[in-house]
């Protein structure tokens, strides 16, 4: 079971606002996309965002730069995931990168009538094995 997504996007000239730096909501959009992505993935079945915890803007995005996104799956609960997703700015010609956009999200498994549903178990098993799979790396560096 995958527990992370990538989106990349190239920034346009729709996608930003009268300063040359991308749109915040399209940054956020595409957080959601991905952080939507990983619940999926993890739950077997349809997800929605519950909440969005403390997103930090911390350095724009300019118009030709490379967005992408990085969601990772941090915490399983009865119905819901929490999931840390991160944007990335990338100048294309010089190689450079830098985080943007930061925020944890907090996904609910829904069912066919959108009631809350279980995550499958297999989810905190393979959490908790990533878990320790870093710690034995950490223990052994």
């Amino acid at each position: 079971m995958e527990t992370t997504a990538h989106i990349t996007r190239l920034v346009l000239p729709g996608l930003t606002n009268r300063h040359g730096s991308l749109f915040g909501g399209v940054a956020l959009s595409l957080m959601d996309e991905a952080a939507g992505i990983v619940s999926t993935r993890v739950s077997r079945g349809p997800c929605v965002t519950a909440h969005i915890q403390s997103v930090d803007f911390e350095e724009p995005i300019w118009e030709g730069e490379a967005i992408s996104v990085h969601a990772a799956l941090i915490g399983v609960g009865r119905t819901s995931m929490r999931i840390k997703v991160e944007t990335w700015a990338e100048c294309l010609e010089e190689g450079t990168r830098r985080r943007s956009t930061a925020a944890e999200f907090v996904m609910v498994a829904i069912d066919k009538v959108g009631k809350p549903r279980p995550v499958p178990a297999e989810a905190q098993e393979r959490l908790d094995a990533q878990a320790d799979g870093n710690a034995q790396g950490e223990a052994e560096g």
